[in-house]
C-alpha cells in the first residue's frame, strides 16, 4: 500500500509539472462529470493486487496442504492423440460448436493413449493435499478476455493430459466474485470455454480450498478490511489530490 500511495503522487507530480501522465490515466470527461472517478493508477493496482492474491493463496496453501508451490512447472509425456484433441476441443469452444463439458474432456484426457510428445505446461498455483490430490490452478482477473481464457483452458487441458490421473485435477481460480452469486456470473468469454460448476473455484470456493477450512475467504476478507481501515486518511487525502487535478 504504501509502495503504490508513493506512486501515485508521483504520478500526480508529473501531470502538474510536465502536463502528461506517464501510465496513460487522463480522462477528462469522466473527470469533468465527476472529478477523480477514474482514480489514479487502478489499473496498476488491479495487477498488484492480482500478484498479492497468488503469493497469499501460496502461504495458505503452504499451511494447509501437503505442499503448495507457485508458478508451477509441468513437464512430461502428452499422448499425440490428447494433444489434438486439446487443439479440437478449444477451437470447437472458441467457435461456439460446443458447450464446455468438464467431465467429458476431462474422461477423453485420462483415457487418452498411444503415441507420446515432451510437452510441458505452467500453472500459478499448485497444491498438494494430504489426501494425495493434485490440483493446479490458473488465477487470473475474474473478466478475462477472450485469449486469457483460451490460454487458461489450453494449461488447464494440457496440465490433465500430461498427468492422466484421476488424482489430479486444473482449475480456473478466482480470487472474488464480481457479480457476488456464481449462477449470476455473466462476462461472456470465460461462459464459452468453463464449465463453471466443475473447472472454476470462485470467490469463496477458491480461498475456502486453499485454507482448507469453510471460514479462509471470510477470514482473509477481514485482514483486507482491517489493512485497509489503517490507510483510511493517506487514501482520503490521495482522493482528494486526485480530484483536485482532474477539477
Amino acid at each position: 500500500m504504501d509502495s503504490w500511495i508513493a506512486k501515485q503522487y508521483e504520478e500526480l507530480r508529473r501531470i502538474e509539472a510536465e502536463g502528461f501522465s506517464p501510465s496513460g490515466v487522463l480522462a477528462p470527461f469522466h473527470d469533468a462529470l465527476v472529478p477523480g472517478i477514474r482514480g489514479l493508477g487502478e489499473r496498476g493496482f488491479s495487477t498488484a493486487l492480482g500478484n498479492l492474491h497468488e503469493r497469499i493463496a501460496l502461504a495458505i496453501g503452504e499451511y494447509a496442504h501437503a505442499e503448495a508451490r507457485r508458478a508451477f512447472d509441468l513437464t512430461g509425456a502428452l499422448p499425440v492423440l490428447a494433444r489434438e484433441f486439446i487443439t479440437q476441443r478449444i477451437n470447437q469452444l472458441a467457435r461456439g460448436e460446443a458447450t464446455p463439458d468438464h467431465r467429458y474432456e476431462r474422461a477423453q484426457l485420462l483415457g487418452a493413449f498411444g503415441d507420446e510428445v515432451p510437452a510441458a505446461t505452467r500453472v500459478d498455483l499448485y497444491i498438494k493435499t494430504h489426501a494425495g490430490e493434485d490440483h493446479y490452478f490458473e488465477i487470473k482477473s475474474p473478466k478475462p478476455n477472450r485469449g486469457q481464457s483460451i490460454e487458461m483452458k489450453q494449461r488447464q487441458l494440457t496440465a490433465l493430459g500430461i498427468r492422466r490421473d484421476a488424482t489430479a485435477f486444473a482449475w480456473w481460480g478466482v480470487p472474488y466474485d464480481p457479480y457476488g452469486r456464481a449462477e449470476a456470473y455473466a462476462h461472456p468469454y470465460p461462459l464459452r470455454f468453463f464449465d463453471f460448476a466443475h473447472e472454476v473455484k470462485l470467490g469463496p470456493a477458491f480461498w475456502n480450498f486453499a485454507g482448507d477450512d469453510p471460514a479462509t475467504y471470510d477470514f482473509l476478507l477481514e485482514l483486507y478490511r482491517g489493512v485497509g481501515a489503517g490507510y483510511d486518511q493517506a487514501l482520503d487525502e490521495l482522493r482528494a489530490a486526485v480530484a483536485g487535478t482532474a477539477a
